[in-house]
């Protein structure tokens, strides 16, 4: 992977934490835009006819309640698509749950969005009439559903994208015969899958030489690159104490073997240089706790 790759992904992970506001306003932008266009084109058809008693401002009324009713709705429906994935429900159950997300999503925007309607109607002599409900809303039922459709399929190739260019690393267990209690938390396994973009990359977890907090992941520092993964430092540490981590830094922790020397300051703080010349601060916080590992 070539260097611009890399710090795009390391850009993503840094900013990881404003990634979903940034996508709910991607979001709000393209509504707003679509929706636009949409009150646009009905205001002319409207103005062609010689009766027309519509005024410039309804169409976009309807337009911009439907909007912003999807708006207010996409946040609670990712939470709960989420939640379904993460229970791993056979495909039949997980197509029928999404049939009935479909559903909720569909009545609810209908009901917000008819209610805003009749709200910024209260503010003109005019008086908004939706029609007969049950016809008026098999025919918007029929455009939230493809709607909703669209709306989690862009949501599945974005979230599938997103993973392969951040590049995630998962534990590989070293010893299978281990039950899952005994294999999940009380240490790493020997080996990290990395997948990033269209490769795969194995790494020993012995080759990595330092590791550093970095937002929601941490980036395991070895002597062929940088690979993330998702997982507290702390949690890193003592997992990895068997395999020679130690927590050096609010931000950093590196691996004894990778030690050549140490040097402080008046301050207390000191600074750690690494096999490879790297250096990495040492907090004074974390000074007794690492002289504890090296005495012998």
């Amino acid at each position: 992977m070539n260097s611009w790759d890399e710090k795009w992904s390391q850009y993503l992970r840094d900013t990881e934490p404003k990634h979903k506001y940034a996508a709910f306003l991607l979001l709000v932008v393209y509504l707003f835009i679509n929706n636009s266009i949409n009150a646009a084109s009905s205001w002319t058809e409207f103005s062609r006819s010689e009766s027309n008693s519509v005024a410039l401002w309804e169409p976009y009324v309807w337009e911009y309640s439907s909007a912003l009713s999807t708006a207010i709705l996409v946040i609670p429906l990712i939470l709960a698509i989420r939640v379904l994935d993460k229970s791993k429900k056979s495909s039949a159950v997980w197509l029928g749950w999404h049939f009935v997300f479909a559903s909720v999503f569909s009545v609810s925007h209908v009901v917000f969005m008819v209610a805003l309607r009749k709200l910024a109607y209260l503010m003109s002599e005019r008086s908004y009439d939706f029609g007969v409900w049950i016809s008026e809303f098999v025919y918007e039922y029929r455009k939230d559903v493809w709607g909703y459709i669209t709306l989690v399929t862009f949501y599945y190739i974005a979230r599938f994208g997103y993973q392969r260019l951040i590049g995630e690393a998962s534990l590989i267990k070293s010893d299978t015969s281990l039950p899952d209690f005994e294999s999940e938390a009380l240490a790493l396994p020997d080996y990290l899958l990395v997948k990033k973009l269209n490769k795969e990359f194995l790494v020993k977890v012995s080759d990595v030489q330092r590791v550093e907090a970095s937002g929601n992941y941490i980036n395991l520092h070895t002597h062929v690159g940088v690979y993330p993964l998702r997982y507290t430092l702390s949690r890193f540490c003592k997992e990895g104490a068997m395999h020679g981590f130690v927590r050096v830094h609010r931000s950093h922790a590196v691996r004894i073997p990778s030690i050549q020397s140490i040097t402080y300051d008046d301050t207390g703080d000191g600074l750690i240089t690494l096999n490879n010349g790297q250096t990495v601060l040492l907090s004074r916080r974390y000074k007794d706790s690492l002289k504890q590992v090296l005495a012998p």
